[in-house]
């Protein structure tokens, strides 16, 4: 006679899954063994072997789908939200369930419970829902890999074509609709700049004028994720020297993001190129121009845009290193726009998918224009002392919008990783997302280094109880992360008051105007809600401020509204997410986000604030500030900011001021007006 724990380790599968009669029995041999995980004697090891066969007994069984919740042991409802959401993404992952709970046990969570729980959420909806959508994606995987299969098969695929001059209409036909690279020749001919711009000439013409320019660049991998960090402030004639004398590098580079052409003092660079008026817009140049200056070795690490873009070399050559779109899913784009992998040194080990890539390259000469389309990845090396001017004002549309990831705890699991290596992966993800069950961040004052290098969705300063708490929530951001805002401000205002303040900073990665939850924090808007509400319980402030600015604007009057905060200050907020309201106003700025979200919306939307306001039991004093002058990008004479502003009048509890002279950058008209100090030191205090 076989034992019952005979029975539980040496029950043959084969016969379980073809006799009912056995079910009993395999009942019992579970309940044995789950009973014998709980003795004090058993190893680590002896506890893993046994949470392993009842998963596989598990397994064999064949459980009614209205029976499965009454399967489940109550404990493994109680596990912690972070373990759960790792048990989920590890089980999409399709790392086996043994190494699942191998890990969770090695991580201290009791043996019994770790089975448990991997085999009951595996039935619910949720891990359901999500495993549907992840076979869509690999359907949609599936179909860029058969169009990156065909398009290899054309023999000229690894080249880029070069044309003379070409017809709008043909450009649009054959490159632009079809969103495909070319380098055009001869576009330049007529340029003044391809004669005229030379280090020296910038420093004879302009060499007074004050740049900004990234420096330090060598000290950080992330530099370009991390722009805003490495910015300086430099006379035109010091950068041509550092140049020109400085040899091979790329610690410093005059880069789009710097925004030199917007300066009063370089403006004179414009009479020195013509905008090819077939192709680009020659009336929209604000955002839409951009100078590029550095020595060779300069690099622009593997990224593609958000929109199509041309780049004119005027001086110099520049090696380009192009990808296409459908070879996404091969690059590791886990933050923004970026990829992982660096070309001028693929580490193979570490990204193997990216061996089934096919980078196209070229130089691009001084006189050649390279029309790099929307999604196209690319990377470029300055190969000698370069100079370029970028566009983006296209005569066709050319705004778009992108879901990008934001992804801190990246895994590399390839489809035919080992067992060993999802042990691993599984081990990391379970060490990241249990930190993050501890919703304050204990690290002491937050610092400048801190707010400017981290990828963290939200930040905790040092606490001092009975003081306010000011929450403030960054504005969107299209070229690389949304920074944190308000914190130097915050900072300053503490000293002018001569009062300790708390700070929570917020920001939403995805540029979703915060619909879409924030990580570790919540994945809906009521979720962030409920771990803000427990950080103030912790903080225990004498009263709580939001702010922000734009998009930033808009999440602090959701969130100050849902919280019942004390205090709202807001700068240029938009009212609502809702594109027909917003087209009925004239408002297209943001148009792109709101179909997003229509399209995918969130399970849980706050889309119109003034309903929200009206609707809220909370009536905090919220006050909004926004310039009334019509920004030159925006058609017409209406002020945008005006018509939402106006929303809240009726608010009894909201108070509206307007600036006559400043349009949508409200807080930069303040602060470079010196008023922004005096304003918030009166607001709150």
């Amino acid at each position: 006679m076989f034992t019952e724990k005979q029975l539980a380790l040496n029950l043959d599968r084969t016969a379980i899954a073809q006799s009912p009669k056995f079910g009993n029995l395999v009942e019992r041999a579970i309940e044995t063994l789950e009973a014998m995980l709980s003795s004090e004697q058993l190893s680590v090891q002896e506890r893993m072997n046994l949470a392993a066969k009842i998963l596989e007994l598990e397994q064999q069984k064949v459980i009614p789908q209205t029976s499965v919740a009454s399967q489940a042991d109550s404990s493994a409802l109680n596990l912690s939200e972070p373990w759960k959401q790792w048990i989920i993404e590890n089980k999409l992952r399709q790392v086996p369930d043994s190494v699942l709970v191998e890990t969770m046990v090695r991580e201290g969570i009791d043996a019994a419970l770790a089975t448990q729980a991997v085999s009951y959420i595996a039935t619910e909806k949720t891990f359901q829902t999500e495993s549907e959508t992840l076979q869509r994606l690999r359907k949609l995987e599936s179909i860029l890999t058969i169009q990156r299969q065909l398009t290899q098969l054309s023999p000229n695929f690894s080249t880029i074509e070069r044309r003379d001059r070409i017809s709008r209409e043909e450009f649009l036909e054959k490159y632009y609709a079809t969103n495909t690279p070319v380098i055009l020749t001869g576009m330049m001919a007529d340029w003044p700049a391809l004669s005229s711009w030379t280090p020296d000439f910038l420093k004879t013409n302009y060499g007074q004028a004050e740049v900004q320019i990234q420096f330090g660049r060598s000290s950080d991998p992330s530099y370009e994720i991390n722009t805003n960090q490495y910015k300086r402030a430099i006379k035109l004639s010091e950068y041509v020297d550092m140049v020109v004398q400085g040899g091979e590098s790329n610690d410093y580079y005059m880069v789009a993001n710097n925004g030199n052409l917007e300066r009063e003092d370089l403006k004179g660079l414009f009479k020195d190129f013509i905008m090819f008026p077939e192709l680009l817009n020659p009336e929209s140049t604000k955002g839409t121009v951009f100078f590029w200056f550095g020595p060779a070795g300069t690099v622009t690490p593997l990224h593609h845009d958000p929109m199509n873009l041309m780049m004119a070399q005027v001086y110099g050559r520049k090696r380009w290193r192009l990808i296409s779109p459908a070879a996404t899913p091969l690059v590791y784009n886990d933050i923004g726009v970026f990829s992982r992998v660096d070309l001028e040194n693929i580490d193979y080990e570490k990204y193997p998918l990216f061996k089934d890539v096919q980078i196209i390259e070229t130089v691009l000469e001084p006189g050649e224009v390279i029309f790099v389309p929307v999604g196209w990845w690319h990377q470029v090396k300055g190969l000698d002392v370069s100079i370029s001017l970028s566009f983006t004002n296209f005569i066709f549309p050319n705004t778009y919008s992108h879901q990008n990831p934001h992804i801190t705890s990246s895994t590399d699991i390839s489809s035919t990783g080992k067992a060993a290596q999802s042990s691993q992966v599984a081990s990391g993800q379970a060490t990241f997302l249990a930190q993050q069950s501890n919703l304050v961040l204990n690290h002491g004052p937050l610092t400048n280094e801190i707010v400017e290098s981290t990828n963290a969705s939200y930040l905790v300063d040092e606490i001092f109880a009975g003081e306010p708490l000011i929450i403030s929530f960054g504005f969107v951001s299209w070229d690389g992360l949304p920074q944190f805002d308000f914190y130097g401000r915050t900072k300053k205002l503490a000293q002018l008051a001569a009062k300790p303040i708390n700070r929570i900073l917020v920001r939403d990665l995805s540029n979703s105007w915060y619909q879409r939850g924030i990580p570790g924090l919540g994945h809906t808007v009521n979720e962030v809600v409920d771990s803000l509400k427990q950080l103030i319980v912790q903080i225990a402030p004498s009263k709580v401020i939001m702010i922000g600015q734009s998009m930033g604007g808009y999440a602090a009057i959701m969130f100050g509204q849902l919280l019942g905060a004390d205090q709202i200050i807001t700068f240029g907020p938009l009212s609502c997410l809702d594109s027909a309201q917003a087209i009925a106003m004239g408002d297209t700025r943001w148009l792109s986000i709101m179909e997003a979200l229509e399209t995918n919306p969130p399970s849980v939307r706050y889309f119109d604030l003034p309903t929200l306001c009206q609707t809220s039991p909370h009536t905090p004093d919220i006050r909004i500030f926004y310039g009334k002058k019509p920004d030159p990008e925006t058609p017409g004479t209406v002020n945008l900011d005006n018509l939402h502003a106006s929303r809240f009048n009726a608010l009894p509890n909201c108070t509206i001021q307007a600036f006559e002279e400043s349009g949508h950058a409200i807080v930069k008209y303040l602060v470079d007006h010196k008023l922004m100090d005096n304003l918030l030191l009166k607001t709150i205090f």
